[in-house]
């Protein structure tokens, strides 16, 4: 066999290699956003987690110290994140806030717990939960943050 020989090797092709890397790439840019969806649920679903666990551990709280709700334990001092009864990881915020990789959250004095977004395209969104009901707010929010409560499925919360 010769320099100019017609056997062909056995092999792939420029054409059927670059066909491969954009097929691939077509079915990454659907993908992707799927994902990154995903996560931020993810994140939220964390969030929720702890707004409730917060939240029922400062009724507790409050109720050991005789105080009428977490809103009131809060206003006298008494219900306080080093106080509680969960673990979190994160640093404290003053008494009533813990700021995690994700969120800060903050114990209110009208008995919600609220957690904002920091991170992501998101971070300033804020959730909060009252004891019953979570909510999500974006006002004064503009580009992706504003499409927060959307993306991460807030009208399902409550159902």
């Amino acid at each position: 066999m010769g320099i100019f020989s017609s056997a062909r090797k056995a092999g792939f092709t420029l054409i059927e290699l670059l066909v491969i890397v954009m097929i691939l790439a077509i079915l990454t840019s659907l993908a992707l956003p799927q994902y990154r969806r995903s996560v931020e649920r993810a994140r939220v679903a964390e969030a929720l987690t702890m707004l409730r666990a917060v939240s029922d551990s400062c009724e507790r709280l409050a109720w050991e110290n005789a105080k009428d709700n977490c809103g009131a334990a809060v206003s006298a001092g008494v219900a306080t994140f080093k106080k509680l009864d969960i673990l979190a990881k994160g640093s404290f915020v003053g008494n009533t806030g813990l700021k995690t990789e994700n969120f800060e959250y903050t114990m209110q004095t009208n008995n919600t717990v609220t957690a904002k977004a920091v991170k992501g395209d998101y971070s300033g969104a804020v959730i909060t939960f009252n004891g019953k009901d979570f909510t999500c707010s974006t006002s004064g929010l503009s580009g992706e943050a504003a499409k927060a409560c959307t993306v991460w499925g807030a009208s399902t919360w409550n159902e």
